[in-house]
Protein backbone atom coordinates (compact mmCIF):
# COMPACT_ATOMS: atom_id res chain seq x y z
CA UNK A 1 0.00 0.00 0.00
CA UNK A 2 3.15 2.13 0.93
CA UNK A 3 4.84 1.68 -2.39
CA UNK A 4 1.35 2.51 -4.29
CA UNK A 5 1.45 5.92 -2.45
CA UNK A 6 4.89 6.79 -3.64
CA UNK A 7 5.14 5.70 -7.18
CA UNK A 8 1.75 8.28 -7.09
CA UNK A 9 3.51 11.48 -4.94
CA UNK A 10 6.84 13.20 -6.53
CA UNK A 11 8.09 15.01 -4.13
CA UNK A 12 9.80 18.66 -5.35
CA UNK A 13 13.22 19.93 -3.44
CA UNK A 14 13.18 23.60 -2.18
CA UNK A 15 15.23 24.58 -5.33
CA UNK A 16 12.89 23.21 -7.61
CA UNK A 17 9.91 25.28 -6.31
CA UNK A 18 8.12 26.90 -8.94
CA UNK A 19 7.55 30.73 -8.72
CA UNK A 20 5.15 32.71 -7.12
CA UNK A 21 1.96 32.48 -8.68
CA UNK A 22 2.45 29.48 -9.90
CA UNK A 23 0.80 25.93 -9.91
CA UNK A 24 2.66 22.98 -9.93
CA UNK A 25 0.66 19.24 -10.84
CA UNK A 26 2.62 16.19 -10.26
CA UNK A 27 1.62 12.72 -12.04
CA UNK A 28 2.98 9.49 -12.58
CA UNK A 29 4.55 11.20 -16.45
CA UNK A 30 6.32 13.72 -14.27
CA UNK A 31 5.01 17.53 -13.24
CA UNK A 32 3.65 20.37 -15.11
CA UNK A 33 3.75 24.17 -13.83
CA UNK A 34 1.13 26.22 -14.74
CA UNK A 35 1.45 29.96 -14.47
CA UNK A 36 -0.95 31.84 -12.91
CA UNK A 37 -1.96 34.35 -15.60
CA UNK A 38 -2.21 30.77 -17.67
CA UNK A 39 -5.13 29.64 -15.16
CA UNK A 40 -6.98 32.74 -15.40
CA UNK A 41 -6.96 32.40 -19.17
CA UNK A 42 -8.16 29.04 -18.98
CA UNK A 43 -11.09 30.01 -16.37
CA UNK A 44 -11.82 33.07 -18.34
CA UNK A 45 -15.72 33.26 -19.61
CA UNK A 46 -16.00 33.91 -23.18
CA UNK A 47 -19.35 34.99 -24.22
CA UNK A 48 -20.84 34.98 -27.72
CA UNK A 49 -21.30 38.20 -29.66
CA UNK A 50 -24.84 36.54 -30.79
CA UNK A 51 -26.30 36.37 -27.52
CA UNK A 52 -25.76 39.58 -26.24
CA UNK A 53 -29.22 41.66 -26.24
CA UNK A 54 -29.69 44.15 -28.52
CA UNK A 55 -32.81 46.27 -28.37
CA UNK A 56 -35.64 45.18 -30.62
CA UNK A 57 -36.77 47.78 -33.03
CA UNK A 58 -40.21 49.04 -34.11
CA UNK A 59 -40.76 47.20 -37.47
CA UNK A 60 -39.73 44.20 -35.49
CA UNK A 61 -42.76 44.54 -33.50
CA UNK A 62 -44.75 45.24 -35.95
CA UNK A 63 -43.83 42.24 -37.81
CA UNK A 64 -44.08 39.99 -35.12
CA UNK A 65 -47.97 41.28 -34.02
CA UNK A 66 -48.84 40.85 -37.66
CA UNK A 67 -47.60 37.30 -37.81
CA UNK A 68 -49.46 36.47 -34.42
CA UNK A 69 -52.42 38.49 -36.35
CA UNK A 70 -52.53 36.07 -39.11
CA UNK A 71 -52.59 32.92 -37.05
CA UNK A 72 -55.65 33.61 -35.11
CA UNK A 73 -57.51 35.03 -37.90
CA UNK A 74 -56.24 32.03 -40.19
CA UNK A 75 -57.30 29.86 -37.13
CA UNK A 76 -60.57 31.47 -36.62
CA UNK A 77 -61.62 31.18 -40.79
CA UNK A 78 -60.46 27.56 -40.71
CA UNK A 79 -62.90 27.27 -37.74
CA UNK A 80 -65.25 29.09 -39.65
CA UNK A 81 -64.97 26.61 -42.83
CA UNK A 82 -65.08 23.56 -40.20
CA UNK A 83 -68.58 24.74 -38.61
CA UNK A 84 -69.79 25.88 -42.24
CA UNK A 85 -69.41 22.05 -43.49
CA UNK A 86 -70.60 20.39 -40.34
CA UNK A 87 -73.57 22.74 -40.73
CA UNK A 88 -73.90 21.52 -44.49
CA UNK A 89 -73.94 18.45 -43.84
CA UNK A 90 -76.58 18.22 -40.97
CA UNK A 91 -79.12 20.59 -42.88
CA UNK A 92 -78.36 17.86 -46.11
CA UNK A 93 -80.04 15.66 -43.26
CA UNK A 94 -82.41 17.57 -41.93
CA UNK A 95 -83.98 18.87 -45.43
CA UNK A 96 -83.98 14.76 -46.42
CA UNK A 97 -86.08 14.04 -43.33
CA UNK A 98 -88.19 17.35 -43.71
CA UNK A 99 -88.62 16.04 -47.32
CA UNK A 100 -90.14 12.80 -46.81
CA UNK A 101 -92.51 14.57 -43.63
CA UNK A 102 -93.88 16.72 -45.71
CA UNK A 103 -94.65 14.17 -48.58
CA UNK A 104 -96.44 12.22 -46.03
CA UNK A 105 -98.72 14.95 -45.26
CA UNK A 106 -99.44 15.65 -49.24
CA UNK A 107 -100.45 12.42 -49.24
CA UNK A 108 -102.60 12.85 -46.49
CA UNK A 109 -104.41 16.34 -47.09
CA UNK A 110 -104.88 14.14 -50.77
CA UNK A 111 -106.69 11.70 -49.09
CA UNK A 112 -108.81 14.15 -47.10
CA UNK A 113 -109.65 16.60 -49.78
CA UNK A 114 -111.29 13.51 -51.33
CA UNK A 115 -112.89 12.71 -48.11
CA UNK A 116 -113.78 16.12 -47.73
CA UNK A 117 -115.54 16.07 -50.89
CA UNK A 118 -117.38 13.02 -50.49
CA UNK A 119 -118.94 14.23 -47.12
CA UNK A 120 -119.98 17.55 -48.58
CA UNK A 121 -122.11 15.53 -51.36
CA UNK A 122 -123.19 12.87 -48.73
CA UNK A 123 -124.62 15.88 -46.68
CA UNK A 124 -126.10 17.63 -49.59
CA UNK A 125 -128.11 14.35 -50.57
CA UNK A 126 -129.13 13.97 -46.82
CA UNK A 127 -130.66 17.73 -47.08
CA UNK A 128 -132.46 16.53 -50.25
CA UNK A 129 -133.87 13.46 -48.44
CA UNK A 130 -135.09 15.28 -45.36
CA UNK A 131 -136.84 18.27 -47.27
CA UNK A 132 -138.94 15.53 -49.14
CA UNK A 133 -141.80 13.69 -46.96
CA UNK A 134 -140.74 11.45 -44.53
CA UNK A 135 -142.69 8.37 -45.94
CA UNK A 136 -140.72 8.91 -49.30
CA UNK A 137 -137.45 8.09 -47.35
CA UNK A 138 -135.09 5.81 -48.55
CA UNK A 139 -133.59 3.96 -45.31
CA UNK A 140 -130.62 2.62 -47.07
CA UNK A 141 -129.85 6.01 -48.60
CA UNK A 142 -130.14 7.48 -45.65
CA UNK A 143 -127.86 5.67 -43.34
CA UNK A 144 -125.46 5.45 -46.36
CA UNK A 145 -125.02 9.21 -46.47
CA UNK A 146 -125.22 9.89 -42.59
CA UNK A 147 -122.41 7.76 -42.34
CA UNK A 148 -119.77 9.94 -44.11
CA UNK A 149 -120.97 13.05 -42.14
CA UNK A 150 -120.78 11.14 -38.74
CA UNK A 151 -117.15 10.60 -39.51
CA UNK A 152 -114.50 12.70 -38.01
CA UNK A 153 -110.89 12.50 -40.24
CA UNK A 154 -109.02 15.30 -39.21
CA UNK A 155 -105.46 15.71 -40.66
CA UNK A 156 -102.40 14.72 -38.21
CA UNK A 157 -99.38 16.20 -39.66
CA UNK A 158 -96.04 14.38 -39.33
CA UNK A 159 -93.97 17.42 -37.63
CA UNK A 160 -91.41 15.24 -36.20
CA UNK A 161 -88.42 16.88 -37.99
CA UNK A 162 -89.88 20.76 -38.23
CA UNK A 163 -90.51 19.87 -34.09
CA UNK A 164 -86.97 18.75 -33.42
CA UNK A 165 -85.43 22.16 -35.61
CA UNK A 166 -87.54 24.09 -33.27
CA UNK A 167 -86.48 22.78 -30.16
CA UNK A 168 -82.63 22.24 -31.36
CA UNK A 169 -82.01 25.07 -33.13
CA UNK A 170 -80.66 23.52 -36.22
CA UNK A 171 -84.13 25.68 -38.12
CA UNK A 172 -80.75 28.25 -38.59
CA UNK A 173 -79.09 25.96 -40.70
CA UNK A 174 -81.13 26.55 -43.67
CA UNK A 175 -81.34 29.67 -45.92
CA UNK A 176 -84.11 32.46 -44.86
CA UNK A 177 -86.33 31.75 -47.96
CA UNK A 178 -86.79 28.41 -47.30
CA UNK A 179 -87.37 29.02 -43.09
CA UNK A 180 -89.67 31.48 -44.34
CA UNK A 181 -91.78 28.65 -46.14
CA UNK A 182 -91.30 26.26 -43.52
CA UNK A 183 -92.85 28.65 -41.01
CA UNK A 184 -95.81 29.48 -43.26
CA UNK A 185 -96.25 25.86 -43.24
CA UNK A 186 -96.37 26.14 -39.83
CA UNK A 187 -98.82 28.75 -39.36
CA UNK A 188 -101.18 27.67 -41.53
CA UNK A 189 -101.30 23.79 -39.87
CA UNK A 190 -102.51 25.83 -36.99
CA UNK A 191 -105.43 26.81 -39.06
CA UNK A 192 -106.25 23.85 -40.84
CA UNK A 193 -106.30 22.32 -37.05
CA UNK A 194 -108.60 24.74 -35.92
CA UNK A 195 -110.85 24.04 -38.67
CA UNK A 196 -110.62 20.05 -38.02
CA UNK A 197 -111.24 20.50 -34.51
CA UNK A 198 -114.40 23.21 -35.10
CA UNK A 199 -115.92 20.00 -37.23
CA UNK A 200 -115.34 17.85 -35.32
CA UNK A 201 -117.47 19.64 -32.71
CA UNK A 202 -119.89 20.28 -35.20
CA UNK A 203 -120.52 16.01 -35.66
CA UNK A 204 -120.62 15.71 -31.58
CA UNK A 205 -123.48 18.05 -31.36
CA UNK A 206 -124.99 16.04 -34.60
CA UNK A 207 -124.60 12.63 -32.79
CA UNK A 208 -127.21 14.10 -29.77
CA UNK A 209 -130.02 13.86 -32.04
CA UNK A 210 -128.31 10.93 -34.51
CA UNK A 211 -128.11 8.68 -31.50
CA UNK A 212 -131.83 8.50 -30.75
CA UNK A 213 -132.93 7.66 -34.34
CA UNK A 214 -130.84 5.44 -35.70
CA UNK A 215 -128.98 2.48 -35.33
CA UNK A 216 -125.56 2.65 -35.08
CA UNK A 217 -125.01 -1.17 -35.52
CA UNK A 218 -125.78 -0.74 -38.95
CA UNK A 219 -123.07 2.09 -39.52
CA UNK A 220 -120.58 -0.56 -37.60
CA UNK A 221 -121.86 -2.91 -40.88
CA UNK A 222 -121.30 -0.41 -43.25
CA UNK A 223 -118.25 0.05 -42.15
CA UNK A 224 -116.72 -3.39 -41.89
CA UNK A 225 -118.13 -3.51 -45.40
CA UNK A 226 -120.61 -6.99 -44.12
CA UNK A 227 -124.34 -8.00 -45.01
CA UNK A 228 -126.47 -5.70 -42.65
CA UNK A 229 -128.05 -8.10 -40.12
CA UNK A 230 -129.32 -5.03 -37.33
CA UNK A 231 -132.42 -3.28 -38.12
CA UNK A 232 -132.19 -0.11 -39.92
CA UNK A 233 -134.53 1.82 -38.65
CA UNK A 234 -135.40 5.72 -38.48
CA UNK A 235 -136.83 7.30 -35.40
CA UNK A 236 -138.42 10.73 -36.38
CA UNK A 237 -141.35 11.66 -35.16
CA UNK A 238 -142.16 15.32 -35.42
CA UNK A 239 -141.06 18.03 -37.72
CA UNK A 240 -139.54 19.75 -35.03
CA UNK A 241 -136.87 16.98 -34.73
CA UNK A 242 -136.58 17.00 -38.74
CA UNK A 243 -135.72 20.98 -38.65
CA UNK A 244 -132.95 20.60 -36.25
CA UNK A 245 -131.75 18.12 -38.09
CA UNK A 246 -131.47 20.08 -41.53
CA UNK A 247 -130.14 23.02 -39.87
CA UNK A 248 -127.28 20.61 -37.81
CA UNK A 249 -126.46 19.15 -41.05
CA UNK A 250 -126.19 22.51 -42.69
CA UNK A 251 -123.97 23.84 -40.33
CA UNK A 252 -121.50 21.01 -40.47
CA UNK A 253 -121.46 20.86 -44.37
CA UNK A 254 -120.10 24.45 -44.15
CA UNK A 255 -117.91 23.31 -41.61
CA UNK A 256 -116.87 20.66 -44.00
CA UNK A 257 -116.58 23.04 -46.54
CA UNK A 258 -113.95 25.31 -44.57
CA UNK A 259 -112.24 22.15 -43.92
CA UNK A 260 -111.18 22.10 -47.65
CA UNK A 261 -110.34 24.65 -48.38
CA UNK A 262 -107.43 25.16 -45.40
CA UNK A 263 -106.59 21.62 -46.68
CA UNK A 264 -105.97 23.08 -50.35
CA UNK A 265 -104.04 26.10 -48.63
CA UNK A 266 -102.19 24.00 -46.88
CA UNK A 267 -101.27 21.46 -50.21
CA UNK A 268 -100.35 24.90 -52.01
CA UNK A 269 -97.53 25.33 -49.49
CA UNK A 270 -96.52 22.08 -48.67
CA UNK A 271 -96.13 21.75 -52.80
CA UNK A 272 -94.14 24.89 -52.39
CA UNK A 273 -91.99 23.86 -49.86
CA UNK A 274 -91.37 20.20 -51.40
CA UNK A 275 -89.91 22.79 -54.51
CA UNK A 276 -88.02 24.66 -52.63
CA UNK A 277 -86.12 21.76 -50.47
CA UNK A 278 -85.42 19.98 -53.88
CA UNK A 279 -84.05 22.85 -55.44
CA UNK A 280 -81.98 23.79 -52.51
CA UNK A 281 -80.34 20.41 -51.75
CA UNK A 282 -80.38 18.95 -55.26
CA UNK A 283 -83.08 15.92 -53.58
CA UNK A 284 -85.52 14.15 -55.31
Amino acid sequence: MEEDINKEVTLIPESDQPEAGAVTIASETGSETIHANQADQHMEVHHHPDLQHKPKKLKEYFLEFIMIFLAVTMGFVAENIRDHITEHKNAQILAQSLLEDIKKDTASLHSLVGFGIKKFAAADTLLGILHTPQNNWNTGNFYANLGPIMTSLPFESTDGTYTQMKTSGTLKFFNQSLINIINSYDVQLKKTQYRDDVENKGIWVLADIIINIVNFEVFTDIRLKRPITHDMYVKINNQETIDKLINLITMNNQFIARSLQEYKVQLTIADKLIEAIKKEYGLD
